[in-house]
């Protein structure tokens, strides 16, 4: 009889300490960027790049600095915003969308002045493999579309120009204590559209031109593999990484066509 009551309290012991474990976990800050998992209710998060607001649980808004600040070196204005909803989370799996857009206009002094609108869309699933390990996947389309003017010689024509791509990537998160993660990110583009363009200008009074045209990619499946860590404080998230392959910009994901290496890292102060 005492020693049933004795197994029976030493079980119980282990049930209530797994499930404060479990508990315990579940409280840690997670890795919100590219992943399902969300930056929480009324949580504000300001970072090198990315500026977010939990409106809700299941909801965010936010816009990324980079672009605007790019303006202080470069012919370009570029507003932007994104949001992202979750649309599952059920056990160990997540699900989120996310949809973006940036507009970035550019004009430069007596020569050629366009803008280009790029709209990424991605959905974002996230498994718990084990309590303190998670596979983070994302599929993204990307849409494309520019408007540009002016001298043929310069920017070439006044008209437009538009292409698709379609992206896949994937991270590979290993909680080793409370805040300290080591983390493996691939990337890949799976598909590319061609750049259609078309057009038209003015080559001296007497002459115009029209063109209408197709343009390849310079390469057309860009990848990267990153090696990293990711420490998450309470107040305080680091992502620090360097890898091989295409530069994918943040955000925007558009590739760099030249092949080298690869730098990732982001910071953050969440209140």
């Amino acid at each position: 009889m005492y020693r049933r009551s004795f197994i029976v309290l030493v079980l119980t012991n282990a049930l209530l300490a797994g499930a404060a474990a479990r508990a315990a976990d579940d409280e840690l800050p997670r890795l919100d960027e590219r992943t399902a998992l969300m930056l929480g209710a009324n949580r504000l998060k300001i970072g090198l790049l990315s500026f977010d607001y939990g409106v809700f649980e299941q909801a965010s808004i936010g816009t990324d600095p980079p672009p605007w600040a790019a303006r202080a070196f470069l012919p370009v204005f570029i507003p932007n915003l994104h949001l992202k909803a979750s649309i599952l989370q059920r056990g160990p799996v997540a699900m989120a969308v996310q949809g973006a857009f940036y507009y970035i206009a550019l004009k430069q002094e007596g020569s050629a002045s366009g803008s280009l609108i790029v709209v990424p869309i991605s959905l974002f699933t996230s498994f718990r493999l084990q309590q303190r390990v998670w596979l983070h996947t994302e599929v993204s389309y990307n849409i494309v579309t520019a408007t540009g003017s002016g001298d043929i010689n310069e920017a070439g024509l006044n008209g437009e120009a538009a292409t698709r791509a379609g992206q896949a990537g994937t991270i590979l998160e290993i909680r080793l204590t409370r805040i300290f993660s080591v983390t493996a990110l691939g990337r890949y583009q799976f598909y590319s559209g061609p750049l259609a363009f078309s057009g038209d200008s003015m080559l001296d009074p007497f002459t115009s031109a029209t063109i209408n045209g197709q343009a390849l990619q310079r390469v057309e499946h860009p990848w990267e593999a990153v090696a990293g860590v990711a420490l998450l404080w309470r107040h305080v998230h680091l992502i620090a990484g360097v890898g091989y392959g295409y530069y994918f910009v943040p955000g925007i994901d558009l590739p760099y066509p030249s092949r080298g290496f690869v730098p990732d890292g982001s910071l953050s102060v969440v209140f």
